[in-house]
């Protein structure tokens, strides 16, 4: 039997996708922001009822950037916490953007979003250095974004990226996929009539 949360998921990731026609929120072609857009001067200051917690963790990475050390990403972003103690998707501003920092002159990422971990995979593109993997909570319930970044010309350059459940696959493994020699990241999607959610793969581009 379908479970409530499903269901609930299933109306809102609909009326989701009516209302804004595309998943992606991003500032820029990468799905990036930049420092201006933190700032409370532009990206306005909005009430909100509970306290305002301030979120700081560190993951540990692969080589991200062809150095042969093993790198770690600084993640921090705000959320609130409701009076009666349940998290809200809200951070204070109109715009919820979480910082990556990682040191050794990797340049940081400032993302859309309410929470978010990191993660590296191999390499893909075949340059000497890992991928990273970046889920993040987005707006529609039990939904989030999976994307793959590679560190280019030390800039960041997203390589694909597609719509996950928020299940039991907290860490999102196997979802890189080699085919053909091809390489995919593989979704979840809706089938026709919204009944069963499935996966399947997108072709990454590596170029």
């Amino acid at each position: 039997m379908e479970s409530n949360a499903l269901k609930i998921s299933k109306i809102i990731f609909i009326v989701f996708c009516f209302l804004c026609g595309s998943k992606n929120l991003a500032q820029d072609v990468n799905g990036l922001a930049s420092m201006a857009d933190l700032d409370s001067t532009e990206n306005l200051l909005r009430p909100y009822e509970g306290k305002l917690e301030r979120i700081l963790k560190t993951q540990l990475l692969g080589d991200i950037n062809g150095d042969q050390i093993k790198d770690s990403a600084l993640i921090q972003y705000k959320r609130v916490v409701a009076p009666d103690s349940t998290y809200v998707k809200e951070c204070g501003q109109n715009v919820c953007y979480i910082r990556i920092q990682f040191g050794s002159n990797i340049p940081e990422m400032i993302i859309e979003g309410y929470s978010l971990s990191v993660k590296s995979t191999f390499d893909i593109n075949h340059d000497g250095k890992d991928e990273i993997l970046i889920f993040r909570e987005l707006q529609q319930y039990n939904w989030g974004d999976l994307s793959l970044y590679s560190l280019y010309k030390n800039e960041w350059k997203l390589l694909g990226s597609v719509n996950v459940f928020l299940g039991d696959d907290e860490d999102y493994e196997n979802r890189i996929v080699k085919s053909g020699g091809k390489f995919y990241i593989v979704e979840d999607a809706w089938n026709k009539d919204f009944s069963v959610i499935s996966r399947k793969k997108v072709l990454i581009k590596t170029k």
